[in-house]
Order: structure tokens, then C-alpha cells, then sequence
């Protein structure tokens, strides 16, 4: 087995609010968005950043389709952009129209619906909810009364959904349902050590592992498949926000950060916030699914 390799920086980026990073297959690349920023990004294998979408709205998470388009999040609803034209071909209905909410991480599920968790920036607790969205952009509710929906990820049989709740420092695992509304069976997989930040993102690797990245604890955690953490990332900036795997061999693992919310001194401290960071591990990591467009 090969052995784990140092971690180091992949782009400069600077990004204000790093998150969603997805890994592209076909193009080598490497997309992630910046919230605040409203900006949906590429970076190829040198590390060259094309910028393919900007925004005035907020940009929670984005997945591939199967056309290789690129469904996203924005706001409190979901569009789908043309990658060639780069431009919005499908828009969604809002959520909800109260500002302070929208949505956050989000992802594909094997049946190639997206689902994304509506959150409140006003910090109002329960008010979050898990959204699906199938081809025709049609949402449901999947699960509600969740304080900050984060990082999601299936099973490697895609019978069970992992996801987190940031403000409760709690990853669940729920029974997910091929054909069926609601996740069943939701109970606690992994409680984070409170003295590591925020759970945030995830990413699963071929072994049942489940690595999650710590806002502002300035690590990942890999938890087994049993709920039983394994390993200690440390990065060195505070605040890790997301994380996927990648590169030919999906063995890279790739780090979103932030610097969104440090302060003047903070940011001084750490100059790097905000940047991308990657790693090669001895165990590959399991690829995204991709939305099912119409």
C-alpha cells in the first residue's frame, strides 16, 4: 500500500468562503465555489484558476451533471449551467424567500437527484432543512428540524446518507431511500470533539472512511466505518471547510478553506486562509455521482 504523502498547498486562491470542491474527471480539474464570493471556479493541474461563473447571490455547494454541466446551489434554490456557454439554462423555484436563509453543502445522490441543506445565517436553531431535487428541478423535503445542515456522503452500497449537523458538532447516518421522501432511521454516527471546531464537509473513501473537515478546529478527522475516529489531519490554517477526492488514481485528497469571519489579526496570523490544500493517502477516495439532467 502506498504511504501517506505531506500535505501540501495546491492554489493561492484566497478565497473568502472556499467550499464544494468536485473533482472533474473528463476536464482534470478541480471546481469549487467561493460563497461570499458568489463565484464558481476551475483549477487545473498547475494550479490556473478559470473563473466560470459569478454571481451578486450566495453559491453553497455545485455537483457535476451527466451532461457535464454543473448544477449548483444559489441562494435558497438551485440552477443548472451550461459549461459551455457558461451560462444559467434551468432555475428552480425559492425555498423560501427570507434573505437570511439558503442553501449550504450539497451533493448527488446514486439515483442522480441533488440534494442540498437549507440553512438561516440569522443563526435561528431547528429552522434547517435537507432539500432533493430530481431532473425537473422539483424539490422535496427530506428531513427538517436541523440547526446547520453541512457536509453530505453515501454509503459505498448508497443504502445510507451521512451527513452533519455543524451547530450540534454531530455526524448522523440515516437510511436512505432509493424511492421513498424522508431519510429513516437518522441516529448519530460520530459526535466531534467540541474542542476542534465545527464539523463541515466530508468526503468517503473506498474503505467506509468518512473524513470530515473542522471549521475552525484546523484539522480533519477520519472516522471508520464503525464511527471510530482513526486519524488527525492537522492544516495549517483555521478553518478547513470542505474536502473531496481526486486525480487519476483518486487518491489526492483536496481541502477548501476559509477566511471568511477572521479577523484583522487572524488573518495576519494566517496569511494562508483561504487557500487549497491537498494530500495524497495510501487508500483512494469514492467518486461523486453526478445529477441526472434532463
Amino acid at each position: 500500500m502506498s504511504a501517506q504523502e505531506e500535505l501540501r498547498l495546491f492554489a493561492s486562491c484566497q478565497a473568502d468562503l472556499g467550499e464544494s470542491p468536485v473533482w472533474d474527471e473528463a476536464q482534470n480539474s478541480l471546481l469549487f465555489v467561493d460563497i461570499s464570493g458568489g463565484q464558481i471556479n476551475a483549477l487545473d493541474q498547475q494550479a490556473n484558476l478559470t473563473r466560470l461563473y459569478e454571481s451578486p447571490s450566495r453559491i453553497g455547494a455545485l455537483a457535476l451533471t451527466q451532461k457535464g454541466n454543473l448544477i449548483f446551489a444559489q441562494n435558497a434554490g438551485v440552477a443548472i449551467l451550461d459549461r459551455t456557454s457558461l451560462r444559467v439554462i434551468h432555475n428552480s423555484k425559492l425555498a423560501i424567500t427570507l434573505s437570511s436563509y439558503r442553501f449550504n453543502d450539497g451533493a448527488c445522490d446514486p439515483q442522480g437527484r441533488f440534494v442540498t441543506g437549507l440553512m438561516d445565517e440569522g443563526h435561528s436553531r431547528s429552522t434547517g432543512k435537507l432539500y432533493r431535487y430530481d431532473a425537473g428541478l422539483n424539490a422535496s423535503v427530506m428531513l427538517d428540524h436541523i440547526s446547520l445542515p453541512n457536509g453530505l456522503a453515501w454509503s459505498i452500497d448508497g443504502t445510507e446518507l451521512f451527513f452533519v449537523d455543524s451547530v450540534a458538532c454531530t455526524i448522523y447516518r440515516a437510511r436512505y431511500p432509493a424511492n421513498g421522501s424522508y431519510l429513516e432511521q437518522v441516529a448519530v454516527f460520530a459526535q466531534t470533539p467540541a474542542e476542534l471546531g465545527r464539523p463541515d464537509g466530508l468526503a468517503l473513501d473506498t474503505e467506509g472512511g468518512l473524513w470530515v473537515c473542522q471549521f475552525n478546529g484546523g484539522c480533519l478527522l477520519r472516522y471508520d466505518r464503525n464511527g471510530v475516529l482513526t486519524q488527525t489531519l492537522p492544516v495549517p490554517v483555521p478553518r478547513p471547510t470542505s474536502c473531496c477526492f481526486g486525480g487519476p488514481d483518486m487518491r489526492t485528497l483536496f481541502i477548501t478553506t476559509a477566511k471568511f469571519g477572521m479577523s484583522a489579526a487572524e488573518q495576519a496570523d494566517f496569511p494562508e486562509a483561504g487557500n487549497i490544500y491537498s494530500i495524497r493517502l495510501p487508500v483512494p477516495g469514492v467518486p461523486r455521482h453526478r445529477f441526472k439532467e434532463l
